[in-house]
């Protein structure tokens, strides 16, 4: 059996963040800890499947970042979120503008499991969670007092604010295991003041989300509707399998079409081989990663 070197890189999110004297400590600090145990579990033999929907759990729960509780809140006051999750095999499911699972990520990787349906959206997504035995919680869980006075703020603008702007954002993780298998996952709120049910790139298969054995596994932050339009993950895979790029220029190429199309932001991405890039053309992303066994590193700019 082969025993590759295990490859994994996780994101909190990429924007034009400020630079502070304190340097998001507390950001850094959880970046590490969640690198380190997502690390020790694949090279403890863990899926890169199950890896990478370990490492959003568990940013999911880290109040720090813009996902599960914590999230941003739509024009509504409300909690809405997206996720979705890849393996290298073409297996997948998403949810958009849920409201109830605990784990976001846990109730599409309970539709990749299903088979049935890729994506389930809204209320129905919500009600899903019993039938699949996901976790659920009142939509009231999601709500934290530092977002409700940043939708308060957005408001008084009267703008909608992209998540990543403040020093919070989307999460995502792509990892390869042991066995040279790829996977990717993505969970977010959105942007604050956004139109309830606003869907952006995090819950679309392809521009928020994709891997595929033979080529990448990609997770995206930023703006998500830019992400969309060029069809960012999986662009890059295209551009692998049949440009034959590697993955850094697919990459920083796709990162340029989205700026070109009015949109910012970064991802981070591991190849067959187990090389990470980490792309953005914003100031920042929060991200940690470790490439082919070495020891975790974690950044916020650049």
């Amino acid at each position: 059996m082969s025993h590759h070197p295990v490859s994994f890189a996780i994101h909190g999110g990429a924007g034009d963040m400020p630079q502070r004297d304190h340097g998001y400590a507390e950001h850094l600090a959880a970046l590490q800890a969640i690198g380190r145990q997502v690390q020790s579990a694949l090279q403890d033999g863990l899926a890169a499947l199950d890896a990478v929907e370990l490492a959003v759990c568990l940013l999911e729960d880290c109040e720090h970042f813009n996902a599960g509780r914590g999230a941003v809140l739509n024009t509504q006051g409300e909690a809405e979120l997206d996720a979705s999750i890849m393996d290298g095999q073409g297996r997948c499911g998403a949810v958009a503008a849920t409201r109830r699972p605990r784990n976001p990520v846990k109730l599409a990787r309970a539709l990749l499991n299903d088979g049935q349906h890729v994506m389930l959206a809204g209320a129905h997504a919500d009600a899903a969670c019993t039938r699949l035995d996901v976790a659920t919680e009142d939509p009231s869980y999601f709500v934290i007092a530092n977002r409700l006075r940043q939708l308060e703020r957005a408001r008084e603008r009267a703008t909608v604010v992209l998540d990543h702007d403040e020093p919070l954002g989307t999460v995502g993780a792509v990892a390869r295991d042991r066995q040279g298998r790829l996977a990717a996952a993505t969970s977010t709120g959105g942007m604050t003041n956004k139109a309830a049910g606003r869907v952006g790139d995090t819950g679309v298969i392809g521009a928020g989300t994709w891997a595929a054995d033979p080529t990448c596994a990609i997770s995206t932050t930023g703006h998500g509707e830019s992400f969309i339009r060029v069809n960012a993950a999986a662009q890059i895979h295209w551009r692998m399998l049949l440009g034959h790029e590697p993955l850094h220029a697919a990459a920083e190429l796709v990162i340029q079409q989205v700026v070109d199309c009015g949109g910012m932001g970064g991802l981070i991405g591991v190849d067959r081989d187990g090389l990470v890039c980490l792309p953005m053309s914003t100031l920042g992303m929060f991200r940690a990663w470790s490439e082919l066994d070495a020891p975790v590193q974690a950044s916020v700019f650049r």
